[in-house]
């Protein structure tokens, strides 16, 4: 049983290791339309707005993703390309095919070297992305960062994405709503690097909501799974006969789900222990659905697509645009995994889902 899940989640890492957990701190800013405009208006509003403003020339932005065929930057990608269709700019698509840190920093060299008008990327490492993100800018080119932000605003003109803090808060909410507030939560966490910054401000907004509401609690092992499914099941499966009292999994990333769902089924303990992971790929929700993870932190990637390309594409008009803008998240249940879905602030965002 082993070998065979083994097999189908090798398979499954082979298109669905993924940064997840994603964001920096950021706040609500002026919206794209106005306030109670619907989404077919926004439609309307947006093909009017793209008439009068189209540039003399052809804008070209290029989108460089740390895993081109990971499922949810295929998110990201189907919002950043319904943002090029709906404003006129050439979006390409391209990056790292292994979401590593070298592969990622160096397809944005590539970039820097074809000369876009625009960069949309995810510096997931902020300080190892640091001195190619200042390049990019001093060569005239509009840089937006999406999921998570640079080290400092001033390698970027703007960001969207989600409040990690604020979503390890949402996640240990959800685990502790399950649990129980009497009961210990004795946790074991999952990271897909253990010095991922962004994952690091999501466990510390977990402790935090635990200290703030009086929960004893134990952080037992914490383990990087590189947001791997064969990586996961490996560790969770260790984790727990390692520390049989374990009964919360906190997951920071995404492509790991599968393989944490498929480690608590294997052993026999899903009903003991509580998962919460990242991210709405169909692998994941399915996981919910099973009942093989309680639950997982939903980000909306398709607005981190569109919005982050349609605010580089305004940057390069010389249009004012906000310097961050809070994409925010779900948290994503066997109750409302049929029903819910990502709503934006911003109108143009939902009407080109």
């Amino acid at each position: 049983m082993f070998k065979k899940s083994l097999g189908l989640l090798l398979c499954a890492a082979m298109v669905s290791a993924s940064l997840a957990g994603c964001g920096n701190s950021a706040s609500k800013a002026d919206k794209g339309a106005a306030p109670g405009t619907t989404a077919a208006e926004a439609k309307t509003e947006k093909s009017e707005t793209a008439e009068k403003t189209a540039p003399d020339k052809n804008i070209k932005i290029m989108f460089d993703c740390p895993k081109v065929n990971d499922p949810v930057w295929l998110i990201a990608k189907a919002g950043f390309e319904a943002a090029g269709k709906d404003l006129g700019f050439e979006a390409v698509w391209t990056g790292a095919d292994d979401h590593s840190v070298e592969k990622t920093v160096e397809a944005i060299e590539n970039t820097i070297a074809a000369a876009p008008d625009g960069i949309v990327c995810c510096p997931f490492s902020p300080t190892a992305f640091s001195n190619v993100l200042m390049k990019a800018q001093g060569s005239g080119i509009v840089v937006t960062t999406v999921c998570v932000d640079s080290e400092s605003e001033d390698q970027r003109t703007a960001f969207v994405g989600m409040d990690p803090y604020a979503c390890g808060r949402s996640q240990m909410e959800a685990i502790v709503e399950k649990l129980g507030r009497d009961k210990k939560v004795v946790m074991g966490v999952l990271m897909s690097n253990i010095d991922a910054a962004n994952q690091i401000s999501q466990l510390e907004g977990a402790e935090a909501y635990m200290k703030e509401i009086g929960i004893e609690y134990e952080i037992v092992d914490k383990q990087a799974d590189n947001a791997d499914p064969v990586q996961s099941l490996d560790k969770v499966t260790t984790m727990i006969k390692a520390n049989p009292d374990i009964n919360a999994i906190f997951s920071g990333e995404s492509g790991g789900t599968p393989g944490v769902g498929k480690a608590l089924e294997e052993l026999g303990v899903m009903d003991q222990v509580v998962a919460v992971c990242m991210d709405d790929t169909d692998m994941n929700l399915d996981a919910v659905r099973k009942g093989q993870v309680y639950a997982v932190a939903a980000q909306d990637f398709f607005e981190m697509g569109y919005l982050g390309a349609e605010l580089c594409y305004k940057a390069i008009l010389g249009e004012e645009v906000p310097s961050s803008v809070d994409s925010g998240v779900t948290i994503v249940t066997a109750e409302n995994v049929e029903t819910y879905e990502h709503d934006s602030d911003y109108p143009e965002v939902d009407a080109a889902r």
